[in-house]
């Protein structure tokens, strides 16, 4: 499986492009349309899926015109399913240049789960503390933390549906997560397990 990665929007959050079975690509949390539909082109990939791991506006304000251009399913967090709908309570003023529109899931997951997209086999560990519905996917050897954890650091616990202690729990959670998984956040570079747990003072 190839993963691409590439920043998008005003606050540089990471989109991740994965490709899976017949030239159909997975595209994880994307902050804007026109960049992903070039590089998609570029590789001659179809869109088929997008994953949202939380519900804040800079994870998913491309998805309305994503959608209306492939009818691609969005797959996303369950318990942050009212952000999806809310700018005010998705963060959507720290992106003023994008007119919100709301987003409608059409297949949600939880805690536990397991799901495919595209071929491509998803496993899901509940995370809260940065949303209510914030979550890693497991994806083989990697993690997709969206803004749980960052390299050094984590995500904040200031905004709709936040929580320290949950944030808390969450990072105890991780740190009894066995073996090591290479770490794709919502921003910033790469990380892996092992050196979060060495190395980030929130664990």
């Amino acid at each position: 499986m190839k993963i691409y990665e590439f920043p998008l929007g005003a606050l540089q959050t990471n989109c991740y492009v994965l490709e899976g079975e017949d030239s159909k690509a997975v595209v994880i949390d994307p902050a804007s349309s026109a960049e992903v539909i070039r590089f998609l082109n570029s590789k001659n990939l179809t869109l088929g899926a997008i994953i949202l791991t939380h519900g804040h506006f800079d994870h998913f304000a491309g998805v309305p015109e994503l959608k209306r251009r492939t009818d691609c399913e969005v797959i996303g967090t369950k318990p942050d399913e009212e952000m999806f709908k809310s700018a005010a309570k998705s963060w959507a003023d720290f992106m003023p240049y994008m007119e919100f529109e709301p987003v409608t899931l059409d297949r949600s997951f939880s805690d536990g789960e397991e799901f495919t997209a595209c071929g491509i086999s998803f496993r899901v560990m509940a995370t809260p503390g940065h949303t209510a519905g914030s979550c890693l996917l497991f994806c083989d050897d990697v993690i997709f933390a969206g803004d749980t954890i960052f390299c050094g650091s984590i995500g904040r616990t200031d905004g709709y549906s936040a929580s320290g202690a949950e944030m808390r729990r969450s990072l105890d959670k991780i740190a009894a997560i066995e073996g090591d998984y290479r770490i794709y956040s919502g921003h910033g570079e790469p990380t892996t397990l092992l050196f979060e747990k060495e190395n980030n003072p929130f664990m």
